[in-house]
């Protein structure tokens, strides 16, 4: 009888990531960038994540009875994709450059060059041993599995967008019960994750880093008429009855490339003006355009959810892929009349495919069906705390009561980084590696900005509030555990608690359930008992350009580099001593 673990890994690209599940569950899941500290860890085999994920399921590499790929290997070895990029280039005028990025996946993605790849890694880490078998899973299809299954709703409509998987771009599927079927696709080159990316770079960010940084930016921004236009250039509407949008890959992939790999030099001669440096000042202009690139994906995604609900009559739409984290896109879907419910996966990313795959190969072997997701703490804990503070001879103090001696730092303003238990898969923080704050006063999200996260100042900053509380504070709303999706910010959220509601009026919130994490949420109750506001803002512990903290001594590191005044570890308590000015003893 077999040990009954599956494995997922994902890696080659940005964020490399391991998985093991069992019975339906996440055992263990990890992205490679937390050990090496290394943001997005590009192309590198996460060899520490699974080392981590083998040790937490206590089971021996030769145990795993599969490891689970995100890709449609088939595809990539009996010809159909290279037929599919034949036809493709048959139709436009491809660079070379497209040509050898296709070439690249065609090998990469043959059967046998995949096992040959992930065998050597498996020997190089743990031996002459034999490999557990491969079992290849779709890319969009395993962003479907994940998201309705995680979802727990019986059916819906599920949406997913990336940049692309295998030949898609887009894929709409109709769910019930455990039936997933395609009913609409978009292919390559008509992906709005790299229309996204492409403008990420054009305003001066990283491509597959900094799309949020885009979206915060859009809602400074407003509806330039000319803009919106001329980036409807670029997306437009499908002809006839076609519920999707064509983009014009004469702008994003063929062409000169002198500005970036992932816009031509068409675009820069579109907008009149060269990209924006990363140093130079953002100006409405930027803001605007910002504007213009979410309104359109936003458009899109509207036009995509509303055809799928009057072929299926499903009201309810689940989100995959890795366009999935626009909580922007993600709140004007909920928002539409005809969607009863929403759910977006919180790990959407093709990292977090991991799951996805490692579930869906346990499906298909055992029949069991993966539970609905409740929590994200699948990461590593740290063991000896108390150690690890003796040795870095910081002082510290033991408490009786962590939650309400933190709460009240929190109260008297002071900025604390919290680190609680496993670490939370996927980019948000969820009240095990955060950052808190009283979020009463926009004082606080102007220190958390200035002198700790050092990050841009129109960037938002998220609400951690009891689920017992969401009616209190919004209107309209849904089952929000992992932020993301934004929520319309009643007049009580935005009179309590002004430094988590953004510019827009939103708030991407996390809502606590006592179940899931009971010492957050007392934390946030013992908030509301001295302050009377059951709110606090909630960032990711780190700083920019890193990854979030996964060890003790990461947290110390980041804590004393900057300007956080408290850490609070465990049941442990480290205070920066008062600073005085005039420089005296």
């Amino acid at each position: 009888m077999g040990s009954g673990y599956y494995l997922g890994i994902f890696e080659g690209h940005a964020d490399p990531a391991v998985a093991i599940v069992k019975d339906g569950r996440v055992i263990a899941f990890a992205e490679e960038e937390r050990f090496i500290r290394q943001k997005h860890a590009w192309g590198i085999y996460p060899a520490n994540a699974l080392r981590f994920c083998l040790s937490e399921a206590g089971i021996r590499p030769e145990e795993v009875e599969a490891i689970a790929i995100n890709w449609d290997l088939e595809g990539y070895s009996n010809g159909r994709i290279r037929a599919f990029y034949d036809d493709l280039n048959s139709r436009f005028e491809v660079d070379a450059a497209t040509r050898a990025w296709q070439n690249r996946l065609l090998a990469k993605f043959n059967r046998d060059n995949t096992i040959n790849h992930h065998g050597y890694q498996w020997r190089r880490l743990f031996g002459d041993i034999e490999m557990p078998k491969i079992f290849a899973v779709p890319h969009h299809f395993t962003h479907a599995f994940q998201s309705v299954m995680h979802s727990g709703f019986d059916e819906s409509v599920c949406i997913t967008i990336d940049g692309s998987g295998d030949e898609d771009c887009t894929v709409i599927w109709e769910h019930r019960g455990n039936d997933i079927r395609p009913i609409y696709r978009r292919r390559i080159p008509d992906s709005l994750g790299w229309f996204y990316a492409a403008f990420t770079e054009y305003l001066g960010f990283r491509a597959y880093d900094g799309e949020y940084k885009l979206m915060g930016l859009a809602a400074y921004g407003k509806p330039d008429a000319g803009l919106i236009e001329l980036v409807g250039e670029i997306i437009k509407p499908a002809a006839g009855e076609d519920p999707g949008y064509t983009i014009d890959p004469h702008f994003i992939h063929f062409g000169q490339h002198s500005y970036s790999d992932r816009y031509t030099d068409r675009l820069v001669e579109l907008f009149g003006r060269p990209p924006r440096v990363s140093t130079e000042e953002y100006t409405e202009w930027h803001e605007n355009l910002a504007f213009a690139v979410q309104f359109h994906l936003e458009q899109a995604a509207e036009r995509l959810a509303l055809w799928a609900i009057k072929q299926t009559g499903i009201t309810k739409i689940t989100i995959g892929g890795g366009v999935g984290l626009n909580v922007k896109m993600n709140s004007r879907l909920f928002q539409l009349p005809e969607v009863s419910d929403l759910w977006a996966n919180p790990l959407c990313s093709d990292g977090g495919a991991a799951v996805g795959a490692a579930l869906y190969a346990e499906y298909s072997h055992t029949a069991k069906s993966p539970e609905a997701l409740k929590r994200l703490d699948f990461g590593p804990r740290e063991d000896d705390i108390e150690s690890v503070l003796r040795q870095s001879k910081v002082p510290f103090r033991h408490s009786q009561n962590i939650a309400g001696e933190t709460a009240r730092l929190l109260s008297e303003g002071k900025i604390v980084g919290w680190f609680q238990g496993r670490m939370e898969a996927g980019p948000r923080a969820l009240g095990h590696r955060s950052i808190l704050a009283d979020p009463r006063d926009s004082a606080s999200r102007d220190k958390v900005n200035a002198i700790i996260k050092f990050r841009e100042y129109w960037r938002p900053f998220c609400p951690s509030i009891p689920a017992e509380k969401a009616d209190y504070y919004f209107n309209k709303y849904t089952r929000a555990p992992f932020m993301v999706i934004a929520f319309p910010a009643n007049e009580r959220l935005q009179h309590d608690a002004p430094a988590v509601v953004h510019v827009d009026g939103t708030a991407r919130v996390q809502f606590v359930e006592k179940d899931v994490n009971p010492r957050y949420h007392a934390l946030l109750s013992e908030f509301e008992r001295l302050t009377g506001v059951g709110v606090l803002l909630n960032t990711s512990f780190n700083v920019k350009g890193e990854p979030i903290v996964c060890t003790a001594r990461d947290a110390l590191r980041t804590f004393w580099s900057t300007g956080l005044d408290v850490l609070v570890i465990g049941d442990y308590i480290i205070e920066k001593p008062l600073q005085t000015n005039g420089g005296g003893k």
